[in-house]
């Protein structure tokens, strides 16, 4: 390749990268769009107040002496009929048999640890990685403070330690420690004394142990006549531990699992309606609930509305307390957070925004599953033709009309040109055909169908040379 050719190669490069580049910043200056990438965002709309907790409740009354065990947990379902306290002489009778039930489980995690079905199909890697997820559990429980768990979750670490040390062969069993353990519950067992008296649930409900006094003033019958100044009132004596519980009640029954609450909101803006499904979270429980805004009352005061709310949902932490800090949650949504000036509709009316594609804008739809003044969510799919994450969302710098007329013009196919109607030739009477080899049978055939119908193609040529013949 000789040095002109070299040259003129060189000059051409340049060139097309000069134009290149030039395309690029005036594609850059002449269409300067402002986007924004399409991210996940959640919506809630929160309201924080006291809640006051409203069931039909009915209260387990002893007027005897003694201590109360309770076999029970809160929140268990009682039957009609079932134990649901022991009353003992003293207290001391509830602390033996407390330690009895503490030695038998240790011992029964034990033995079942040491058991050569257990220890010979055991291997370290698995049991090691089983003792970190529960310690991890353990650590998490204690943050939150949920100790619902914690004794569970104890015995599950202190049976894979065990396993664990035999496993390995830090420890060839645990007899001492089993023997020893059994001294002392023989001891205790040696001090144990039965109950006194047994208290028995008259219906079925859910047993509590805790009561405030409430239980029989405040149920579902008289709750919408419950002021604001009431549930003020309720709140404080909860707050100053001002317990109206009598002396002689030692528990109580909850009708159903469904329960009531009432508290006192800012509604001032209506955010709130009836019928509106809402999640609520309370401070004592990680647990959430679901419930219905059965009613809302307004008050004197602007600032205040009585909201009521119905829900069918009963856990072990929601039973232990008549007040209760709530954060009633509306509208919990989860999608692609859309900034309203980006909304933009297309030739068919579909909602949707135009997003950036390298240099391409495309329009995709949105499937809207909230709005307010400022944004609106759209729920998160994998559909090209709706919005997706990480999509460039244009807010401005595209107009509709012109988007819409050049991709109609781009896309549009050219019309098709019909073809033209054949015209079948009409000739005179005295006016022959044009030959044609292949028609001949067909029109041979027709004119032998009108003149006979069993004429062929021979017999009809053979009468013609005939008359010309007779004609001569």
């Amino acid at each position: 390749m000789n040095s002109v050719t070299v040259r003129v190669l060189t000059v051409l490069l340049s060139l097309f990268a000069i134009i290149t580049v030039a395309s690029q910043i005036y594609i850059r200056v002449h269409q300067q769009y402002q986007t924004q990438t399409a991210a996940a965002s959640s919506s809630a709309t929160m309201q924080s107040f006291y809640g006051v907790f409203v069931r039909d409740e009915k209260p387990i009354m002893y007027t005897g002496t003694g201590a109360v065990s309770y076999p029970m947990p809160d929140g268990g379902k009682a039957a009609n009929g079932s134990v649901v306290a022991y009353i003992y002489s003293s207290e001391e009778d509830i602390i033996i048999n407390g330690r009895i039930e503490e030695l038998k489980n240790e011992i029964s995690l034990l033995e079942s640890a040491q058991s050569p079905g257990t220890t010979e199909v055991a291997q370290p890697e698995f049991l090691s990685s089983l003792i970190e997820e529960n310690y991890q559990t353990i650590s998490t429980d204690l943050a939150k403070k949920d100790l619902s768990r914690l004794s569970s979750e104890r015995d599950s670490f202190l049976s894979l330690m065990c396993i664990y040390q035999i496993t390995i062969g830090d420890a060839a069993n645990f007899n001492g420690r089993i023997d020893e353990l059994y001294r002392t519950l023989n001891e205790l067992e040696g001090r144990r004394k039965a109950p006194q008296r047994e208290i028995t649930a008259d219906s079925t409900g859910y047993f509590v142990s805790y009561t405030d006094g409430y239980e029989t003033t405040l149920n579902t019958e008289n709750i919408s006549e419950l002021t604001a100044d009431d549930i003020k009132q309720i709140i404080a004596d909860e707050n100053s531990d001002k317990s109206k519980k009598s002396d002689k009640s030692i528990g109580k029954l909850i009708d159903g699992y469904g329960w009531k609450m009432v508290g006192i909101i800012d509604n001032s803006e209506a955010t709130f309606s009836p019928g509106d499904p809402v999640k609520l979270k309370f401070a004592s429980t990680s647990d959430s609930v679901t419930a219905v805004v059965e009613r809302i009352t307004e008050t004197d005061d602007p600032n205040e509305s009585i909201v009521q709310l119905d829900c069918e949902e009963m856990t072990f932490d929601l039973v232990k307390h008549r007040v209760e800090h709530v954060e009633m949650i509306l509208h919990d949504y989860e999608g692609i957070k859309v900034p309203r000036e980006a909304l933009r509709f297309d030739k068919d009316n579909n909602k949707g925004v135009y997003v950036l594609l390298g240099q391409r804008v495309m329009f995709k739809k949105l499937d809207v599953i909230f709005e307010c003044s400022d944004y609106l969510l759209s729920r998160i799919t994998a559909d090209p033709e709706y919005l997706n994450i990480y999509d460039e969302i244009i807010i401005s710098g595209v107009d509709t009309a012109e988007y819409i007329l050049t991709n109609e013009t781009e896309e549009s196919p050219p019309e098709e040109e019909e073809p033209d109607e054949e015209e079948i030739p009409v000739y005179s009477t005295t006016e022959e055909p044009p030959e044609d080899d292949d028609d001949t049978d067909g029109e041979n055939g027709e004119d032998d169908g009108e003149d006979g119908e069993d004429g062929d193609e021979e017999s009809g040529d053979g009468a013609n040379s005939d008359e010309n013949e007779a004609s001569e």
